[in-house]
């Protein structure tokens, strides 16, 4: 850019501008030249220099007019040019020169992956200015992505190409050649050699746990080479499924290795460690190695731990919390996790903040560092007790806030608790009607009155899903559809505006499913339930009802024509209980079944005729789990009974008679089940779950003998496809469908499960994990058989996928390792096909 000045021949040289000295001029009009799509009139304001104004020349006029141009970063080159003068009145032209402007992007060798990067985070379209700017950031980015992807050597080339098309438009060509990949051969390390004095104050078995070996008179802390490589497992990034090749290097990993190295060692009370330097060399094109060099320095002891400012808790009670032996190792992490940072809330924090003491603050201090010991004194301050005050929603446009409100456990007027946030978010979680990662509860204290808003922030998910099945069973294949609405309102059904695509929000929950096989069957089933009957308590209100008919499969016209039909109907409440914790439910319910047996054989003797049930169920179940889909951690545990009358003993003489049809007339029985399952969380994502199922029936004399329905079947997915009988259907991978039962059915079943389990997404509308599962179990005809002992085993592997608008379907492949007397094709290889958790309980 610069200024220039021309002259007309016809003027006088005395007009001719000297730059020996300034002169005033009043500008008479001012034009621009050399732009296509800005406007002049902008252009002259922006630049300041407008017709009328007087300016000095040479000046600071001319000079902020082409600063102000340029700082728009519009254009390559400003020139200022005096076109004419009239004595003190002088004519300017602003001459530009526009940046081109991009037409379009093409690339050659780089991978869709990285262009739909670079789209999102370099954000550069048609029609944007090209500057070196821009382009330099497109080239860094591809480099970048190449580089994490191990390619050291990748060149990338920008190449710009004028468009013959449009005007003062730019092709840019983004040219890459990726190379070889570059692996790592080997890490080498400088510097790891530790040695600390003799550890006296440390006994035998806390040497050997810390990996201690002797070397000389002194003790060696066990940094190997191999150790260390461990560590650094984001550096080296090894597939599992390629686990014999050479690891490929991820620079974008390799500073939190460094991290986690340090991490290593402040465990074992290397405080002064730090990494001095780290560097690639070649071993060959395709192979690098990667030295690091670290200073170790000597290892630290914990001393004296002391307490100042503590009021509510004693010294020794906060020293319990703490859990830290003087003359332990000086373990960084462990002294902070359990100080303010421990996610099972065993912590000194946490001990104050679930007793209302919000605005606690606790600060260590070191006070004393003699030789390889350090004293630390922790300061407390303690406020004063906080208590929640306003309860504030935000991000539930579907939900409404009474439906969130009332299943929260903090309320207005109780003092703050930390573990009673975290608890009404896991409670939030199980409605399953937000983004389990989206729950974000924010304490806003208000220092002033001692007290604490609570904000809490979701992110809605859809919690309605549809049901598209088939399964297999009694030799025919049987489809299935139902529907769930599980945010229901039930006042807002007759209000046609609040269908969106039908009335939502209260928290009811909705099903109707239907069964068929086109054929000889088919079902139809609803249910409703309200958690909260009346509003006020949660109380759980539900009713069901459905209907089944089946056939033997000949036409009506046959003679030997059989069928099956059963109405059966329920309702049921379920409270909350405040003891032994308010993770407590107890559900009740009555239930009748009505079996109505025309020439259908029941493999008992029984053809026809009219069987009743009316029975009670009672079912006692405690649930804390961290979340719904995929829980990491937590536990769920049920135990279930269901009885009918004592008719024998009310005296009832049907089962006297002879007539097979008069004793099951109306059913008499008890039955019991007890379910649990525990979760883990051992390291990173990985989840350890173990389930355990007990299922025992029986009679009350045995005069009556076990009932010809409601009777359990083992194996297979536990989708045989219908069972109109009432049979509790269990799955086992590994066996066929109920191949693990009588054909008539068990009275007693009992089954353990232990999965490993890993999620590859956890998002709210598609959660998907792979897990890996052991199982045993058995069932027996006589229920006073049950031998928790005698069982058959499998082992296998599957997969997981919840869709928010279909539920949860997963397959599993599982090897049955014991054989099956009778049904040689039982157990082996099968593969097994699951709907909403059939197999996961």
């Amino acid at each position: 850019m610069g200024l220039l000045f021309s002259f007309s021949p016809l003027f006088a040289q005395e007009d001719v501008i000297s730059y020996t000295y300034v002169r005033e001029y009043q500008i008479a009009d001012v034009t621009v030249s050399g732009v296509s799509y800005l406007d002049d009139r902008a252009l002259i304001h922006l630049s300041g220099l407008t017709p009328g104004k007087r300016i000095k020349i040479p000046g600071d006029a001319t000079a902020n007019a082409l600063d102000n141009l340029w700082k728009q970063g519009l254009f390559e080159d400003i020139s200022i040019t005096a076109t004419q003068i009239e004595g003190d009145r002088i004519y300017l032209n602003i001459n530009l020169k526009e940046r081109p402007r991009l037409s379009g992007i093409v690339y050659e060798g780089v991978p869709k992956s990285i262009v739909n990067k670079i789209n999102d985070e370099v954000k550069v379209k048609a029609g944007d200015l090209l500057t070196d700017y821009k382009i330099g950031q497109i080239e860094k980015k591809v480099k970048d992505e190449f580089l994490d992807k191990s390619y050291l050597n990748a060149q990338v080339e920008m190449i710009r190409k004028a468009d013959t098309i449009g005007a003062n438009g730019i092709i840019l060509l983004v040219k890459a050649d990726k190379g070889d990949r570059v692996k790592i051969e080997k890490i080498d390390f400088e510097g790891n050699d530790a040695i600390t004095p003799q550890a006296t104050n440390l006994d035998f078995w806390q040497k050997v746990s810390r990996g201690f070996r002797k070397v000389g008179n002194k003790q060696n802390l066990a940094f190997s080479d191999k150790r260390l490589r461990r560590v650094m497992k984001n550096t080296k990034q090894v597939s599992p499924l390629r686990f014999w090749k050479k690891s490929k290097y991820v620079p974008s990993s390799f500073q939190e290795d460094l991290k986690s190295l340090s991490k290593a060692y402040n465990k074992e009370g290397f405080r002064d460690f730090r990494v001095l330097g780290d560097s690639l060399y070649v071993i060959n094109s395709k192979r690098i190695g990667l030295k690091v060099r670290v200073y170790e320095g000597d290892p630290y002891y914990f001393g004296n731990i002391t307490f100042v400012g503590n009021e509510r808790y004693t010294s020794d009670q906060l020293a319990a919390v703490m859990n830290i032996r003087k003359g332990e190792l000086y373990n960084e992490e462990k002294f902070t996790t359990n100080l303010m940072m421990n996610p099972n809330g065993a912590d000194i924090n946490s001990l104050y903040f679930d007793n209302g003491y919000l605005f606690c603050q606790t600060v260590p201090v070191e006070t004393q560092v003699y030789g390889d010991t350090v004293d630390i004194e922790i300061r407390i301050s303690e406020g004063i007790q906080a208590r929640f005050n306003e309860i504030r929603l935000s991000g539930n446009t579907r939900t409404n806030d009474h439906v969130i409100l009332r299943e929260l456990r903090t309320i207005p007027g109780q003092l703050f608790s930390r573990t009673e946030i975290i608890n009404s978010v896991n409670t939030l979680r199980q409605l399953r009607y937000f983004n389990d990662e989206s729950i974000n509860p924010q304490p806003i204290p208000n220092v002033a009155d001692g007290t604490t808003d609570m904000l809490y922030s979701f992110e809605e998910v859809g919690s309605d899903q549809l049901e598209l099945s088939g399964g297999f069973g009694g030799g025919m294949v049987v489809g299935t559809i139902g529907l769930s609405f599980n945010n229901f309102s039930l006042r807002n059904l007759f209000k046609l505006d609040r269908w969106k695509p039908l009335p939502s929000g209260d928290g009811q929950q909705l099903s109707i499913r239907a069964q068929s096989n086109g054929t000889y069957y088919w079902s139809i089933a609803t249910s409703f339930t309200e958690p909260w009957l009346g509003g006020k308590k949660p109380l759980a209100f539900s009713v069901s009802y459905n209907h089944s008919e089946q056939s033997n499969g000949l036409s009506k016209n046959d003679a030997n024509y059989g069928k099956l039909i059963v109405d059966g109907a329920s309702i049921g409440l379920g409270q909350r209980l405040k003891w032994p914790d308010d993770f407590f439910t107890l559900y009740q319910s009555l239930g009748y079944e009505r079996y109505r047996m025309r020439n259908y054989n029941m493999d008992n003797g029984v053809t026809d005729g009219v069987s009743n049930n009316f029975r009670y169920n009672l079912t006692i179940q405690r649930q804390n789990l961290d979340g719904a889909m995929f829980p990491m951690s937590g536990s769920s545990l049920a135990l279930g009974f269901e009885l009918t009358p004592p008719y024998t003993a009310l005296g009832s003489k049907l089962y006297k008679s002879s007539n097979p049809e008069d004793r099951y007339k109306w059913l008499e029985y008890y039955k019991i089940s007890f379910k649990a399952g525990w979760y883990f969380n051992p390291v990173a994502k990985l989840v350890v779950n173990a389930r355990i199922r007990v299922g025992y029936m029986s009679y009350y004399t045995r005069k009556t003998g076990y009932p010809i329905f409601e009777r359990f079947y083992l194996g297979g997915d536990g989708l045989t496809g219908f069972g109109l009988d009432g049979r509790e259907l269990i799955g086992m991978r590994g066996y066929s469908n109920n191949s693990l039962s009588p054909a008539a059915g068990a009275t007693a079943y009992d089954k353990i499960t232990l999965e490993l389990r890993y999620p590859f997404s956890t998002s709210p509308v598609a959660t998907v994990y792979a897990l890996a599962f052991f199982e045993a179990g058995n069932s027996w005809s006589n229920a006073n058989d049950l031998n928790p002992f005698q069982v058959y085993k499998s082992a296998g592997v599957g997969v997981r996928l919840f869709l928010s608008a279909m539920g949860m379907f997963g397959l599993d492949w599982g090897y049955g390792f014991d054989e099956v007397p009778g049904n040689a094709s039982a157990n082996g290889s099968h593969f097994h096909f699951s709907i909403n958790q059939s197999l996961d309980w």
